[in-house]
């Protein structure tokens, strides 16, 4: 009888080992090595809203707004590999880039001219609609030849991210010293 308890508390203990593992595997859990992994059951794919922000070199930023049904994130992190995530909340998620370029509208219709208060600033169309996309600083105009005054109240059209650069280095001179208020 005494050889036989022993017998007894080894069946004991494995009955009781095996219900534990069945019963861990029924709830999803599965234990290998010490390290316990939950498997999570798959309802479908995820449906987010992305927001894209592009900011470009002329200080102009657009907006986008995508809805994305996610199949699998790998393909999805691919696909905006060139942003920056920059917050993420459940649902959604936003996205950044910047861009070393005029933006799309300075393009089409940027001009270059001056507001009543003189100051530099690109405008959508001809500065004498008012359309401010960007403004920069304010211009000593009593500096500027009559002809670049001309040219300013008409509006210079913005041709190239080069053009954009080199216009903001020569108005930079003649920039007035004390800051706008």
């Amino acid at each position: 009888m005494k050889n036989l308890y022993p017998i007894i508390w080894l069946v004991l203990l494995m009955t009781i080992g095996g219900a534990s593992v069945l019963a861990n595997e029924a709830n999803g859990i599965r234990t290998e090595n010490s390290k316990v992994s939950i498997q999570h059951e798959v309802n479908g794919p995820l449906e987010v809203e992305v927001i894209l922000r592009t900011n470009y070199a002329d200080g102009v930023s657009t907006k986008q707004t995508v809805n994305e049904t996610i199949w699998a994130m790998e393909d999805f992190w691919s696909e905006y590999a060139n942003w920056q995530l920059v917050d993420q909340e459940e649902g959604r998620m936003i996205f950044e880039r910047n861009i070393e370029d005029i933006s799309p509208a300075s393009k089409e219709s940027g001009h270059f001219g001056l507001t009543e208060d003189g100051i530099l600033s690109i405008f959508d169309g001809s500065p004498s609609d008012e359309k401010v996309i960007q403004t920069f600083f304010q211009i000593d105009v009593g500096k500027l030849e009559s002809s670049r005054r001309e040219q300013l109240m008409d509006g210079i059209p913005v041709e190239s991210w080069y053009h954009f650069e080199s216009m903001l280095q020569t108005f930079y001179k003649v920039k007035k010293a004390k800051p706008v208020q």
